[in-house]
């Protein structure tokens, strides 16, 4: 087999097309009707969502996305996952060829790899950017492409590649972004050091999902790579809503107590995101710095996501071309 047949997916999450309600409409439409995301039944959850959340929403998350739009009129997610994909590309074979979608909203997953295969791809590896996996995250991406070849004649092989979360060049490079904000300044101690990962109910884990026990390592092995000790650093999880138990300790509660506890400056590194989002720009880098010093803290320090980086473009090709093995090669 050539490699010129070999396609390679990067895929995110998904964001809407601009900061406006009528933008968020279709995008939340979609992405809160996905089963992997709410599980509810449908007779309780539809009528829920068609007739309050996506009338009233929309603009409040509107109003939340023009904060940190950005200036060339695209989100900052896909503005990053785009330099991404051409970044990892340039790391590659020229005959393998990187695309890049989102599960919800445009690119969508089925319109691009109907383009991948249109154009002679027969080996598809997708590569969900989620470190860690998770059933509403990687299991729906998983979906999304089995659904895209399904009606085809000619199915290609496909691979998916492994969750990244404790992968030796991811640690190393996020390890290494996270460093330089935690120098000492003269007569001080070091900052506290925050990972702050996206929530899901307690409900998940406690019937398999994985994603809590791999969060946790993920944020273990970066604090060995730093030489933290274990009071050094902690792990929080943010975005939590609705009425059921969420997985915890809460970011924004964890925010408010840290001074409280005598630790006045704080980093704080979102590793579950592999772009700046909304939930990082927003409710991290703005929100929680709020609480943080409005609780009485000092210094609060949020970290980029990784985002397009060189060091973690380089990272990521390594990760694909150890996926892509027995494909390469022959």
């Amino acid at each position: 087999m050539s490699t010129r047949h070999i396609g390679v997916l990067l895929v995110q999450l998904g964001t809407p097309e601009a900061p406006t309600a009528e933008a968020l409409r279709p995008y939340l439409r979609q992405f809160l009707s996905d089963r992997r995301v709410v599980d509810l039944s449908r007779l309780i959850w539809l009528p829920l969502l068609h007739g309050i959340i996506l009338r009233t929403r929309p603009k409040r998350s509107a109003a939340l996305y023009a904060k940190i739009w950005g200036a060339d009129g695209r989100s900052p997610l896909l503005a990053a996952t785009a330099d991404l994909a051409a970044n990892v590309a340039k790391q590659l074979p020229d005959a393998v060829t990187v695309r890049y979608a989102m599960r919800y909203g445009s690119p969508a997953v089925d319109a691009v790899i109907e383009q991948m295969l249109d154009a002679g791809v027969t080996h598809l590896l997708t590569i969900p950017l989620f470190p860690q996996y998770a059933s509403a995250t990687t299991a729906s991406v998983i979906d999304a492409v089995y659904a895209a070849v399904a009606p085809r004649r000619g199915v290609p092989s496909l691979r998916f590649a492994e969750p990244y979360y404790a992968h030796p060049d991811y640690v190393r490079v996020l390890a290494a972004s996270i460093a330089p904000h935690l120098q000492a300044e003269a007569g001080r101690t070091p900052p506290h050091l925050l990972f702050s990962f996206h929530g899901e109910p307690q409900r998940y884990v406690d019937e398999g999902d994985p994603y809590e026990t791999q969060c946790r390592h993920s944020a273990q092995v970066t604090a060995d790579a730093l030489g933290l000790s274990a009071e050094q650093w902690s792990v929080a999880f943010q975005s939590q809503f609705g009425k059921e138990p969420w997985i915890g300790p809460a970011t924004d509660a964890r925010l408010a107590a840290l001074p409280g506890e005598g630790i006045k400056r704080v980093v704080t590194v979102c590793p579950g995101f592999a772009a700046d989002c909304l939930e990082t720009l927003e409710e991290i880098a703005m929100e929680g710095r709020e609480t943080f010093l409005q609780a009485g803290g000092e210094a609060f320090d949020y970290i980029p996501c990784l985002n397009a980086g060189d060091e973690w473009a380089a990272a990521l090709a390594a990760i694909i071309r150890q996926e892509l093995g027995g494909w390469l090669e022959s």
